[in-house]
């Protein structure tokens, strides 16, 4: 497994979107800290409140996480290298399985890497227009470490759809598109069912990254939910892709 697991991380780190998700993320990230303490004055900047929302900044990572969970399925069908990776490691569910830890790994690298990006912005900004960072307070780091468990999850749900929609092109429109509109209407049709919208699947794992909200469930039982989608959708991912004819 280990080797399957470096082989994943090789293929990443040797393609060219390996190096867009670094600078999306951190332009994203570092723009958004900028802004985010730009818009506090001096005593908001000293508040839980404002910790909180630096440290929700590590979200952004989420949509880069899916996004990558997806093509770590789905870049081997399209271009045709999943027959010698079959043929090299011919147990499919172990394929799948080094292709989801090697992304965890990812994942981890991404939400750490945008933790490092909101520490350098904001203490440089703080430090000259004043304020306090608190990034080290015990319910910053418990929010810190539910969030970093939350884009986990984002990776671990793409990789899940990857392996149930083999065609990349179909996984990542659709998958956007349930995102930002079917669920969406989605949760307008059940708003008629009171407290059927939280289980879907993407407010389920918006309620899983421990920033709460309205509408969403607490923070356990979305993690169950949210675990349980991956686990439904991996099932189905893993039958799929050992019937599958590979050629």
């Amino acid at each position: 497994m280990t080797a399957l697991v470096r082989s994943e991380l090789l293929k990443v780190r040797t393609t060219r979107g390996w190096w867009a998700y670094l600078i999306v993320l951190v332009g994203l990230v570092g723009i958004g800290t900028a802004a985010e303490v730009g818009s506090r004055s001096v005593d908001e900047r000293s508040g839980l409140d404002f910790q909180f929302a630096l440290v929700d900044l590590v979200g952004i990572a989420s949509l880069l996480a899916i996004i990558l969970g997806i093509t770590i399925v789905t870049s081997e069908f399209r271009h045709g290298t999943i027959t010698p990776t079959l043929l090299a490691t011919p147990g499919r569910g172990r394929v799948l399985a080094g292709k989801a830890i090697a992304g965890v790994l990812l994942a981890a690298f991404f939400a750490v890497l945008a933790f490092a990006v909101i520490a350098v912005v904001a203490s440089i900004w703080v430090s000259i227009d004043g304020g306090d960072l608190q990034l080290a307070d015990s319910d910053v780091a418990e929010r810190a470490g539910k969030t970093l468990l939350g884009v986990i999850l984002w990776l671990l749900l793409g990789a899940a759809i990857g392996s149930v929609v083999h065609n990349q092109v179909s996984a990542l429109v659709g998958t956007l598109l349930w995102l930002f509109l079917v669920e969406t209407l989605l949760v307008g049709l059940f708003s008629l069912l009171d407290g059927l919208a939280e289980y879907l699947p993407f407010h389920a794992i918006d309620g899983a990254d421990g920033s709460g909200g309205d509408n969403l469930l607490d923070y356990r039982p979305a993690l169950a939910v949210t675990c349980g989608w991956i686990a439904a959708l991996g099932a189905a991912g893993l039958w799929r892709t050992r019937r599958r004819d590979i050629t």
